[in-house]
């Protein structure tokens, strides 16, 4: 079993849109990294999440607002031998990305930014009341590296055994 680099940005995309949820380390001072689970709305390589206005992830962010963001699809467990378990491997492929958070603050962008979210759930656009735009924090992350692997993948050599 081998891991394999993925490269093309139509092979990302199809991992990240798979996803319903994504992993958002935040950096702490002096402490491990502080990770949430989030859902996520994708669109022109940028990330788009919502939280609660107040709690440890803003206070967190107004001190570094570096990300990193994890994606990740398990598709079943593969192994080369049933008896060595140093050859057991998840089928998986990932995407790890990180950028800077910029809040959006503006109500139609919010709106907007809200509906990509929900595209991930269900094809209605909807729309929000005032009260429920100004209590809801938008944030919004431009890529700036990301990388991504799949893991578990059978070598050629593998294939070709599996097929005689």
């Amino acid at each position: 079993m081998k891991t394999i680099n993925i490269t093309k940005q139509t092979e990302i995309d199809a991992i990240i849109n798979e996803c319903d949820i994504c992993f958002v380390g935040i950096n702490q001072t002096n402490a491990a990294p502080y990770v949430i689970p989030m859902n996520f709305g994708y669109h022109d390589n940028q990330i788009f999440l919502h939280s609660a206005p107040y709690g440890k992830h803003l206070n967190l962010l107004e001190l570094d607002n570096k990300i990193s963001i994890t994606f990740c699809l398990i598709n079943k467990l593969v192994y080369q031998h049933p008896e060595v378990a140093c050859s057991y491997r998840m089928d998986s492929r990932s995407v790890v990305c990180s950028g800077v958070i910029t809040f959006i603050d503006n109500i139609h962008e919010k709106e907007k930014a809200l509906n990509l979210i929900m595209q991930k759930f269900t094809d209605r656009e909807f729309s929000y009341s005032l009260p429920a735009l100004q209590n809801v924090k938008v944030w919004k992350v431009k890529i700036e590296e990301i990388s991504s692997k799949a893991f578990g993948q059978k070598s050629k050599k593998n294939q070709s055994k599996l097929m005689t």
